[in-house]
């Protein structure tokens, strides 16, 4: 017969379980931290990698998203002559492109050194061209390829890199730290879903982020989830959030744009309902949602500026389909506009511009799920702001409008139409929520400043 001691009871069966998990956890530990197992690691990771990229760029193509000059600068084939000394910038598109419009506006202020301003996508390079062509060099972001990155960081010769918010790259921030060329991140985040695949190589991760001498982070959950991954936690130091201090607007730009379309957007004094950075199918959502407004309340046009303008033949195609006239913005002025007109924008950088003329806004990629995207333009504009539950990426955001009660969040669909009604309908509300936008600022001040000084401290 067995003894008591002899069979494991649930306690102890647990505890077996704990110690052999750890157990597992230290072995690992000292595998990544093993050199030759780090450089399978890294020579793996260019495999699938380069594997990867190669295998999705027909899909790339076919969704415009690549072009041949940003191919061939992807694999390192850079446009510009090679450079004595720089400070490189990675962002990745819009968003952070205008993010960062002080402080290159600081660094080439300072600092002698040329600033080199890369982005990750088309329409982050097209808009960084437009703001930054004058004072910067801009490139494509190359891949993360051994290779490839060691024949740019040559050219660039970079002094001091600068990622903005998620940017980790392996084998850019090895050649870097082997360098000896300071690497910091500013404004940093970790979102949930980026964390979520995080904590699968949070062991090699922990590596590569500790290669940073600063990370600015925007709020204590994010320094949570950094350390959570291994950063060492004097060289997290919480900045705050830039987008709150980003917002620059071109005041000639702005009444160019005025002047060319106020007539046709607010036709008959119409108010101007828009919806925007929208993705499938926010725009099949919010053109049902239109109709069935105008059943009640007919004085509204309606503007979608899609997040990616290569949708915009397929939101043109929707608005067909349910018997309106598709007009996109780069067409007013010369193309004739009708009762059942549905306008579209297709440019890049000008969506701040549209949101100006607005009366009411709605931003998407918070109803489709895909994390929303930044409510704070609007807002800044003093427009009554609607978005819905997935804002994954701007909580500290979210909660900062939802604070001040300057924007209104919705559940669903059905929801985001009532509240849009009943904002077109209400005078008194919309102006009540034009009166709390100012307030959502005040207290995120001095974002920018706190984020250069990190800079300083390696220039």
């Amino acid at each position: 017969m067995f003894t008591k001691e002899l069979i494991p009871g649930p306690n102890k069966e647990k505890a077996m379980k704990e110690d052999l998990k750890i157990k597992n956890q230290s072995i690992l530990s000292k595998l990544v931290r093993s050199n030759l197992f780090s450089s399978l690691l890294y020579f793996f990771y260019d495999f699938i990698f380069l594997f990867g990229f190669i295998l999705y760029l027909p899909i790339y193509f076919r969704r415009r998203k690549i072009t041949i000059k940003s191919l061939l600068a992807k694999f390192g084939l850079v446009d510009i002559k090679k450079l004595e000394k720089s400070i490189w910038i990675q962002v990745v598109s819009v968003g952070e492109v205008n993010i960062i419009a002080g402080l290159v506006k600081r660094l080439q202020e300072v600092f002698d050194s040329q600033i080199v301003i890369s982005t990750t996508t088309l329409t982050g390079y097209k808009l960084a061209k437009d703001k930054y062509a004058d004072i910067a060099e801009v490139i494509y972001f190359p891949l993360d390829v051994s290779f490839i990155i060691e024949k740019v960081i040559r050219r660039l010769n970079p002094c001091l890199f600068i990622a903005v918010e998620t940017e980790i790259w392996p084998n850019l921030f090895k050649r870097l730290d082997k360098r000896g060329v300071p690497i910091i991140i500013i404004n940093g985040r970790i979102s949930d879903r980026a964390f979520k695949r995080y904590k699968y190589v949070k062991e090699f991760l922990g590596r590569i982020i500790n290669k940073c001498d600063l990370i600015g982070v925007q709020n204590s959950s994010y320094k949570e989830r950094f350390l959570f991954l291994g950063a060492d936690e004097t060289k997290i130091i919480i900045t705050g959030n830039m987008k709150f201090e980003s917002i620059v607007i071109d005041q000639i730009k702005l009444a160019k744009i005025k002047n060319r379309c106020i007539q046709a957007l607010k036709k008959n004094n119409s108010l101007l309902l828009i919806a925007a950075s929208t993705h499938h199918p926010e725009e099949e959502i919010i053109v049902d949602i239109y109709r069935e407004i105008l059943k009640t309340f007919s004085g509204i046009t309606l503007l979608i500026a899609p997040r990616h303008p290569e949708r915009v033949g397929v939101i043109e195609k929707i608005l067909q389909s349910r018997d309106y006239v598709p007009v996109k913005t780069s067409q007013i002025g010369s193309t004739p506009i009708e009762e059942e007109s549905v306008f579209i924008v297709d440019t890049i950088g000008e969506l701040m511009y549209f949101y100006a003329l607005a009366d009411v806004c709605f931003v998407g990629g918070s109803i489709s799920a895909d994390g929303g995207h930044n409510i704070l333009e609007p807002v800044y504009l003093l427009k009554p702001t609607v978005f819905g539950p997935h804002m994954d990426n701007f909580l500290d955001i979210q909660e900062a409008v939802l604070t001040t009660g300057a924007g209104l969040k919705v559940n669903d669909e059905r929801q985001l139409q009532k509240v849009l009604l009943r904002l077109l309908q209400d005078k008194n509300l919309r102006t009540d929520l034009k009166n709390k936008c100012l307030g959502v600022f005040e207290s995120q001040k001095k974002a920018l400043e706190n984020n250069i000084q990190l800079i300083m401290k390696h220039l």
